[in-house]
């Protein structure tokens, strides 16, 4: 009995962190200064705690928290909590601002996607999956834009908010950034990070955390968008 009451009241604790670490999405955490946009993307805030300028990442496999550690491997502490998920029919989930998947009767997203109208927003919360912002609706993942470009910081600043140790991307231009990696390091109780080139023509993997001549998905996107504006 006694042993059922510890493991209940453990439960109990665990539960109210958890619930006390969660936040909504594009809210300022005032421990962090930082604001989560998705499950994994954030953007830092400005003095007046409003989120602005450039969406960055977090680690492959971490999630945006309101905790003090802005990434954390833990998927129950992310904040953006619809974001990914279906909906209470089990009919769909926002995969990001626009884009929808089917859950067809299931708890899990399909590969089945969707796409908003250009000025309507998925919302976890509406039966019709869009809506229309101007009507009330809210965007479940409102800025799921993350491209892993930190160039926007220092490293030092990039490696004080993930708070993870190893090597992550720079940049997505193809010729400069995209060679580039931070890596981030603990020196005594402080986050470091320093900037380091790619040998050769190769390029920094986000996957394997390493140099290598492929080149990377978050790059080529840039050459792509580029070739549309000049034509």
């Amino acid at each position: 009995m006694l042993r059922f009451l510890i493991l209940l009241g453990t439960g109990v604790l665990l539960g109210i962190y958890i619930l006390g670490t969660q936040a909504d999405c594009n809210v300022c955490a005032s421990t962090t200064n930082v604001a989560c946009i998705s499950n994994t993307s954030f953007q830092y805030c400005d003095s007046s705690a409003l989120p602005f300028g450039p969406v960055y990442s977090c680690p492959t496999g971490y999630y945006c928290t309101a905790n003090d550690v802005t990434c954390d491997p833990n998927v129950n502490l992310r904040s953006c909590i619809g974001c990914g998920t279906c909906n209470s029919n089990n009919t769909f989930a926002c995969i990001t601002a626009r884009i929808y998947a089917l859950c067809l009767g299931t708890t899990t997203p399909s590969q089945i996607l969707g796409s908003c109208g250009v000025n309507y927003v998925c919302d976890f919360n509406n039966p019709n999956i869009c809506g229309s912002p101007s009507a009330g609706s809210q965007a479940t993942c409102p800025g799921d834009t993350g491209t892993g470009d930190a160039t926007g910081v220092s490293p030092t600043t990039y490696c004080a908010t993930v708070q993870q140790h190893g090597r992550f991307p720079y940049g997505t231009d193809l010729n400069t950034t995209c060679r580039q990696y931070i890596y981030c390091f603990l020196n005594a109780t402080y986050w470091r990070g320093g900037l380091y080139d790619c040998p050769g023509q190769t390029y920094f993997n986000s996957s394997s955390r390493y140099c290598d001549t492929e080149v990377p998905a978050r790059c080529t996107y840039g050459v792509a968008t580029l070739s549309l504006i000049i034509t």
